[in-house]
């Protein structure tokens, strides 16, 4: 049986310690008028991503040192449970890399591969696999020793959403939203400015996303870059440690990448003769925005009244919230806006825009909903309040576009760092994401 193999390198990536003063967040009154109002005392500045990877470079080692790093070749000793084994990891900037994984007391052994652009997984019979495009893309920056430098690559939008505790100690989370798959996460310890966890998902060997958490720890320098000696992977198949064994900075040999003979086999096979998970991409309907369709309740409603059940959402990865109300002469003059972009790609992109009214009645809301000819459902009027969306989504002011990803985290507002950046901004962004 071929495995999707749980383990890979160390990330590369560090947050740094910004501090930024408390700034009014804007209120928009009926009309439009933005008032100034403060925020809470608790409620942290987010530092930019450009800084939090600017200051990760600094802090081990500088562009200078990842710039003129030409690879890694590292060995590591693994358990779990009661196997152990070898593994050896050689990559280079870029994303090539080649990963040999072998266990104790048994002729069992498995590796990965890519040439920096296609990606193959070999099983313990020795045959070889395209690897599905979610694990590859995160294969590649995995190994990829100077991916945090041009994290474009593989990252389409990412964003610094939150200051919260791990391990008792704060931390920075930062949301990416890969160009394949579902958002990964990243979560760096404030003090030191160190990556302590990652969590993505990947396909297990039944084809089903699995959710990975990583921890790191035992950060120490490997010739001109600091790197984490020890990882701990937890999933569904148990906890894997890695105990980083000897590590080198070297220059490989222009073919050291070269696709395998059996790579090569692999990807002149037929799609056809491939089997699940490499067949296609893994399928994640229905596992979409569980809190979500939880704040909503059972059903939304469109703008004929009729009622549709709020677990459309499950199979939508991208949902723009949209809180908005005709009383807003900013938001009538935005809303055409959202519905050409609604009405001009909503068939060539898989995603879903609600409406979250500010109406001061239900008549009203349904009377915006039907002169504006919204396309997409609204929250329940009796649901808009009770639900909770304008408490952890609505901030203070509309009208207000907020792009969640299917685990429900803000990957974009209007509201940017406490300041009314306005709905334009997130929409263009959602375009660009979107390849639109």
């Amino acid at each position: 049986m071929r495995h999707v193999l749980p383990l890979c390198c160390a990330l590369y990536l560090s947050l740094p310690v910004i501090a930024q003063g408390d700034k009014g967040v804007p209120s928009l009154k009926p009309g439009g008028a933005p008032t100034a109002q403060p925020v809470a005392a608790d409620k942290p500045v987010m530092p930019e991503v450009a800084a939090v990877l600017n200051a990760f470079i600094e802090a081990t080692g500088g562009e200078v040192a990842y710039e003129s790093l030409e690879g890694l070749d590292r060995q590591y000793d693994w358990s779990i449970g009661s196997d152990s084994g070898f593994m050896q990891v050689k990559a280079k900037p870029g994303g090539a890399f080649m990963l040999d994984m072998t266990m104790k007391g048994s002729a069992w052994h498995e590796g990965q591969g890519s040439n920096g652009e296609d990606v193959w997984l070999e099983d313990a019979a020795g045959e070889c696999f395209p690897a599905p495009g979610i694990v590859s893309l995160q294969l590649r920056m995995e190994h990829d020793p100077t991916a945090w430098l041009h994290l474009d690559r593989y990252v389409r939008i990412s964003v610094v959403s939150s200051k919260v505790p791990v391990l008792g100690r704060p931390h920075w989370r930062l949301i990416m939203v890969p160009y394949k798959g579902r958002s990964w996460y990243a979560y760096f310890d404030v003090e030191t400015g160190l990556l302590s966890r990652f969590e993505y998902a990947r396909p297990g060997e039944s084809g089903r996303l699995i959710t990975v958490e990583r921890k790191y720890t035992d950060w120490k320098a490997v010739g001109p870059i600091k790197i984490a000696h020890v990882i701990e992977e937890h999933s569904i198949a148990g906890i894997v440690s890695l105990s980083l064994k000897e590590a080198t900075v070297k220059k490989f040999l222009p073919k050291a990448f070269d696709m395998t003979k059996c790579a090569k086999e692999a990807f002149a096979r037929p799609v056809k003769d491939l089997s699940p998970p490499e067949l296609t991409e893994i399928s994640t309907a229905g596992s979409y925005h569980a809190d979500l369709i939880k704040m909503i309740g059972p059903t939304l409603v469109d703008a004929d009244g009729r009622e549709v059940s709020s677990s459309i959402l499950a199979d939508t990865p991208d949902v723009l919230l949209y809180f908005t109300a005709k009383w807003c002469g900013p938001c009538r003059r935005f809303t055409p806006k959202l519905v050409d972009f609604y009405n001009q790609n909503a068939g060539k992109r898989d995603f879903m825009i609600v409406m979250v009214s500010s109406d001061r009645a239900k008549a009203q809301m349904a009377q915006y909903l039907k002169d504006y000819k919204m396309p997409f459902p609204a929250v329940p009027f009796e649901r808009r309040d009770s639900s909770g969306l304008k408490k952890k989504y609505g901030d203070r002011g509309i009208p207000n576009l907020v792009w969640v990803d299917g685990d429900d985290d803000t990957v974009e507002s209007s509201y940017h760092k406490g300041t009314y950046v306005g709905p334009d901004k997130v929409l263009a962004a959602f375009r660009k994401h979107m390849g639109l």
